[in-house]
């Protein structure tokens, strides 16, 4: 399992995105995308872009980016490497470009879960580049957000808060209060994973405050996802990540017809709470309901967080419950 684990992250280096946000941050924005192919590009091949990418946003979050990538990639590769090549004037560019790092963040992202991390940088730094291109701010705050999210996940704590820092800035430029709230509660979960809880506990209250006075009427629909129960389980993740299950236990708010794979991390974050809790039996019997929600999903994220699970409860293979965790999740572990 180290093994496998050591091969997944070959390539990524957390401090590789710090130059990305720090030209990010120090750039105008002024770029004037223009294209002289033969193709005449107009707004109808950019609406299809958008529409693409939401449609595979919707099929990651509901079965995992293991599912999506392959054909996203082709996507990417094929028609809108196409578009890009293409005929358009500064205004449409701007569009295109914006459209373009959007497909080219899922990418990362579902990279990112399909345990495929060097790969998943190296989209992300591009997407970055692109948003800068379209003078995207939002875009480029959110995408500063999921480079934090990743490094969080492989435990770079001071680059995670770093990449968060560097959302927040983004984004109070953007005007956008949500990807704010999200930037300081990553930035907390960056702080919780290097053990920083006092640290922690102050992002993750201004994390709360700027959710609350947030405008949401005007914000872009792809951060439509980040909400009360979003916020809840991130909330909990940070507990976890401090040892602190007795108050990780608000995990389950979200809908799982529509974020199949986030209800999963859930599931899996409350068992782990009960674990920390000194509650064994409760923890396997979460951990089953976590089994089984992902049985259909396709995300190495997914399975390695049933892992930690599986080496918490080890040591407690002699309770009934314990043990029927341990068959039921020996074939899901084994598809990693």
């Amino acid at each position: 399992m180290q093994r496998r684990n050591l091969l997944r992250q070959v390539g990524f280096s957390a401090t590789a995105f710090l130059p990305a946000a720090m030209r990010w941050l120090m750039s105008s924005l002024d770029e004037r995308p223009a294209g002289n192919g033969e193709r005449l590009i107009g707004t109808a091949d950019i609406e299809t872009v958008r529409r693409m990418t939401s449609t595979y946003r919707t099929l990651d979050n509901q079965f995992g980016g293991g599912h999506i990538r392959d054909s996203l990639i082709r996507f990417l590769n094929a028609e809108v490497t196409e578009l890009i090549n293409g005929r358009y004037n500064v205004a449409t560019g701007r569009q295109l470009l914006s459209a373009v790092a959007e497909t080219t963040q899922l990418a990362g992202w579902a990279s990112y879960d399909a345990g495929l991390h060097g790969l998943a940088q190296r989209y992300l730094i591009q997407a970055l580049r692109l948003a800068a291109g379209a003078g995207d701010r939002a875009l480029g705050a959110e995408i500063l957000a999921a480079m934090s999210h990743q490094a969080a996940f492989l435990r770079a704590s001071g680059e995670a808060v770093d990449l968060a820092k560097a959302a927040s800035r983004a984004a109070a430029e953007a005007g956008i209060a949500a990807i704010e709230a999200e930037s300081a509660v990553l930035e907390a979960q960056g702080h919780a994973v290097g053990g920083n809880e006092k640290a922690c506990a102050a992002a993750l209250n201004r994390a709360e405050a700027i959710f609350e006075k947030a405008d949401r009427t005007s914000e872009p629909q792809w951060i439509g996802y980040f909400d009360e129960s979003y916020l809840a389980a991130k909330f909990g993740h940070c507990f976890t990540a401090l040892g602190r299950g007795d108050i990780a236990t608000r995990s389950l708010d979200m809908d799982g017809r529509q974020y199949a794979r986030g209800r999963q991390f859930n599931l899996v974050l409350l068992a782990v709470a009960h674990a920390q809790n000194g509650e064994p039996e409760e923890a396997a019997r979460v951990g089953i309901d976590a089994v089984e929600a992902a049985e259909d999903l396709h995300s190495v994220r997914a399975r390695d967080y049933l892992t930690d699970l599986a080496d918490r409860l080890s040591k407690h293979v002699g309770l009934p419950a314990v043990q029927d965790f341990t068959e039921r999740s020996r074939p899901v572990l084994a598809s990693a």
